[in-house]
This record gives structure tokens, C-alpha cells and sequence, in this order.
């Protein structure tokens, strides 16, 4: 009996023992249970956030390729890849293959706005990037939703305004997309197309193409490590013969001067070893630019010392080469104009709007406006007081008359006067540097160098202008006038001595004035 009991006592004991056991197991498999369910759910919600914002990315991006009309016209609306080739042109016309013809008045047909109505037809022509991988900008990767969740696909459609004068806002939302196409390829252009003559797979690309795709300052310096090979097209019957006659060097020699200089340079022909050109596949898109509005053009070095700012009516020059040569315009490009044989390179440094940084210059009006080189502007800032009493003055055109003034005699001499010695602290002080609504910078042309201020347009006047242009030059303020280039506009002091640089026309930005001696 009492081994009965203690048996049956020690059983009860450890079904106690054994279920608090359980008890102990099941609140830690609970725990680890609802952890791991926290875990998963966090991650859920890590997923979802980056699948929303890579999709609120990736519309932000179709918004804009909307806003450009974006095309593919490789076959199946895949991107067209085609290996260049060289062509004669001084403008940005490519030459295209005919199936590519046959891909856009299909389209056409089929009632596409983008190729119907008289648009021109313009491409982004780029070299893509490799390594490439969306989204490879930050400031895409930094995209997120709005609050309210409503995407991108709540706004309107973005349309181009041949009217519109504020560009502001898009220019805000379009710097993302800019910034990701650098990223996308290791540089691109603009261009219109010539004829469609080319072989199947290849696309003709001018001098001027070419430069832009081969010219590392267009690129993004994330890619600008990354080389671009070159080559020149070579007309495949003429290297037969070199190779032919490989043993005679006289031969050779006089053979490849005939490939050099053969045949005409008729635009859209082929340009047999001309010019460098990428040998790689460029990506052709058929894209719809913004009309340009205006664009500023900075003369190269080279233009300067052939004395561009010599040229008489260089404005109307600039604006008929544009209209014969160019259809776009791209910021970072070079465009080319001659004068009585002479040739004359210029950058385009901006576009107006600058929504794309790149318009289109057909059925538009384009003011044109020259920029300053950049040794022009170092020699500004450098010498804000020009006049030199030796013989080693620096040198200078006068605009319009082709005259070179070397010394400060001529200086001296182009402006007569009696001498006024103005101290610059006398001048009216320059409004403060964060100011920048209502204000004006000002510079000051003359033989000898000259100077640059800031004008607040509503409160300064004419006889501070005057004084600051007589500070520069030491003379008497009506012993010379001042003169806008283009278009030229007089400003003398004795019948707008008190009144305000607005009241005159002068507005915000800036503003070049070249004294005259009267």
C-alpha cells in the first residue's frame, strides 16, 4: 500500500512538473511567434515603401519623357541602336536609315500628334552608359510620394506653350530627370534629321554631332572616367588600294591625300576620314523639344583673337546661321558661323526656357545674346582699374569697328577730357549680396579694360551709372556716353541725369554698356 501511494504520488508530482513545462514552452514560442511576425511585418512595410517609391519614381520619370514625348523607333518601340559614321554638314542634321522612315509615316498613319501637323522632327542622339541602372541620381533615389499618396498620375498633362513666359516651375521639376538622363548616358545631343540614306544599322553624324558626343565637359563627372572610343570612317574601296599598294610609301601617300580631299561635301554625304567620331552604338530617340526663345552664345578663344567682336551686324549673322544650320540647340554645344571666309566657333551656354536645357530654333524667334569669354571675366574681376601709365596696357577691339587699341596712349587719347580722379567709396554702395529681385549687374566697356557693379534699378540713378563708368577711366562723366550692343541703344547723362535705371529700360539681370567719347 504505502509503495502504491508514493508511486502514485510521485507520477502527480511530475505531471505538475511536466505541464508547467509546457506552460514555460508555449509563452517563449508565443514571444519568438510574435517577434518574428513583427519582423516580417517591418519588412512588408520596407518593401512596400520601396515599391511605392521606385513607382512614384519611375512615373515622376514617364511624366517627364510625356512632357518631351518621348518615341522609341527601334523595331517593336525598342530603343534604336545604330553605329555612327561621318557626314559632311555644319549643322546638327543626321542622316538615318530608310527603315526608320518607314517606322515614322507608319505612325503617322496611324494619326501619332507627335508626327503629324508640321512638327519637326528632332532626336536625342546619346551614347548610353553601360553601367547604367535606374535610378542612378540621387536626386531620384531621393523621390518620394506625397503625403496624400495621389502619385503623379493626378496631375495634368505637361504641355509645351509657344506663349508661355514662366518656366520656373518646370525648370524646378525637370532637374531630377536631367540628372538622371546624365547618368543614363555618358552624353547626348540634339539633333534633326537630313535625308534617310544611311545603311541599315548605321546613322551619319556632322562634325558638329560628333564633337559634342566626343567633348568631355558635356559629360557628367560621375562618367567622365570612362573612355569613349574613336575612328574615322574609311571609304572601304580606297583602303583596298592603300592596302594594294602598301609597298610603294609615294603611293600610299598620294592615295590617302585623295581620300582626304575626294569627292563633294554635299550635307548628308559620307565624310570619308574627316573627323573623329565615337566608335560605339549611339541610342537615337525621337524626342519633342520646347521652341527656343532665346539662347546666349560665348565666343571661343579662337573667335576672339579672330576678331569676332570686330564683326559689324554679328547678331543678324548669328541669327541667319542658326536659321540655315540649326534646328536645335543644346547647351554645351558649338556652333559654327563664317564671316567673309573666316570662321567663327561660339558655346551655347544657355537656352531659354531652360526647362530640357535643349529647344528646337524651327518656326520660333531666337534672340540671341553674345556672352562674355571667360578670360574677359577674369580680367574683370581682376582689374577693376585698367587705366596703366606704361606702354603694356592690355589690348582690345572696339565692337563694330574692328580697331585695335594696344597702348595707354590710345586710351588716353580715345578719351578726352580733362582727368577727375572718382574714389570708389564715393560711388553709391551696391545693394547687398543676397538682393536679388530689382537689382542689375553692370558692366562698363572701354578700350582699355573695364568694370562691373551692381545696380538696385529702382533707387539708383543714371548719374551713378555715369559716375561709376567716369570712376573707371578717371575722365568728366559728360565727356562720354554709353552705348547697349545689340540692340544699340544711347544713354547720355545730360537728358537722363536724374532719372532711375529702370525708368530708362534698364531691368533686372544683367546688363554691358560700351563707352563712346563724345
Amino acid at each position: 500500500m504505502d509503495f502504491d501511494a508514493a508511486a502514485a504520488r510521485l507520477a502527480r508530482d511530475q505531471s505538475k512538473v511536466k505541464g508547467r513545462r509546457v506552460v514555460t514552452l508555449s509563452d517563449k514560442a508565443k514571444k519568438q511567434a510574435e517577434f518574428q511576425k513583427k519582423q516580417q511585418e517591418r519588412l512588408r512595410v520596407e518593401r512596400d515603401r520601396k515599391r511605392q517609391n521606385e513607382q512614384y519614381q519611375r512615373q515622376y520619370m514617364h511624366q517627364c519623357e510625356r512632357t518631351l514625348q518621348e518615341k522609341a523607333i527601334g523595331p517593336a518601340r525598342s530603343s534604336l541602336l545604330l553605329q555612327p559614321t561621318s557626314i559632311h554638314g555644319d549643322g546638327d542634321k543626321i542622316a538615318l536609315p530608310p527603315s526608320v522612315l518607314e517606322t515614322l509615316t507608319s505612325s503617322a498613319r496611324e494619326g501619332d500628334d507627335m508626327l503629324v501637323g508640321g512638327n519637326p522632327w528632332t532626336f536625342r542622339i546619346g551614347i548610353p552608359n553601360p553601367d547604367y541602372s535606374f535610378p542612378a541620381s540621387p536626386l531620384i533615389q531621393n523621390l518620394i510620394p506625397p503625403k496624400n499618396d495621389a502619385g503623379l498620375d493626378a496631375k495634368e498633362h505637361d504641355t509645351f506653350s509657344d506663349d508661355s513666359d514662366d518656366e520656373e516651375h518646370d525648370d524646378n521639376g525637370k532637374e531630377a530627370y536631367l540628372d538622371e538622363l546624365a547618368h543614363k548616358y555618358l552624353v547626348y545631343t540634339h539633333g534633326t534629321v537630313v535625308e534617310f540614306t544611311q545603311e541599315e544599322g548605321h546613322v551619319g553624324v556632322p562634325k558638329h554631332i560628333a564633337a559634342a558626343l566626343l567633348d568631355k565637359k558635356n559629360r557628367h563627372e560621375n562618367v567622365r572616367h570612362i573612355e569613349i572610343p574613336t575612328t574615322r570612317t574609311v571609304d572601304p574601296a580606297a583602303k583596298s588600294m592603300v592596302e594594294r599598294m602598301e609597298n610603294d610609301n609615294d603611293n600610299v601617300a598620294m592615295t590617302e591625300a585623295t581620300i582626304a580631299t575626294d569627292g563633294e561635301c554635299t550635307p548628308g554625304h559620307l565624310a570619308w576620314g574627316a573627323f573623329d567620331i565615337p566608335n560605339i552604338q549611339l541610342e537615337i530617340t525621337m524626342v519633342k523639344l520646347p521652341k527656343g526663345r532665346g539662347c546666349t552664345l560665348t565666343p571661343t578663344q579662337e573667335a576672339v583673337r579672330n576678331n569676332f567682336y570686330g564683326l559689324k551686324d554679328v547678331k543678324m549673322v548669328l541669327e541667319q546661321s542658326l536659321i540655315r544650320t540649326r534646328a536645335t540647340l543644346s547647351a554645351g554645344d558649338v556652333v559654327s558661323t563664317w564671316h567673309r571666309g573666316v570662321r567663327f566657333d561660339l558655346d551655347v551656354s544657355k537656352v531659354i526656357p531652360t526647362t530640357f536645357r535643349a529647344v528646337t530654333c524651327i518656326n520660333t524667334d531666337i534672340e540671341v545674346d553674345i556672352g562674355e569669354t571667360e578670360s574677359k571675366t577674369k580680367e574683370n574681376h581682376t582689374n577693376p582699374q585698367p587705366h596703366q601709365d606704361n606702354n603694356e596696357a592690355s589690348s582690345g577691339f572696339r565692337l563694330g569697328t574692328g580697331t585695335a587699341l594696344s597702348s595707354s596712349s590710345t586710351t588716353t587719347a580715345s578719351l578726352p577730357g580733362p582727368l577727375k580722379t572718382i574714389p570708389l567709396e564715393s560711388l553709391l554702395p551696391e545693394p547687398p549680396v543676397e538682393q536679388e529681385e530689382g537689382v542689375c549687374t553692370v558692366q562698363i566697356r572701354h578700350s582699355g579694360g573695364g568694370g562691373k557693379r551692381r545696380f538696385a534699378i529702382h533707387s539708383a540713378r543714371v548719374k551713378d551709372l555715369f559716375a561709376f563708368a567716369a570712376a573707371i577711366v578717371n575722365q568728366n562723366e559728360d565727356s562720354f556716353r554709353l552705348v547697349t550692343r545689340f540692340p544699340r541703344r544711347l544713354l547720355n547723362i545730360v537728358d537722363a541725369r536724374d532719372k532711375t535705371l529702370a525708368e530708362v529700360g534698364i531691368q533686372q539681370g544683367q546688363e554691358m554698356f560700351l563707352m563712346e567719347n563724345l
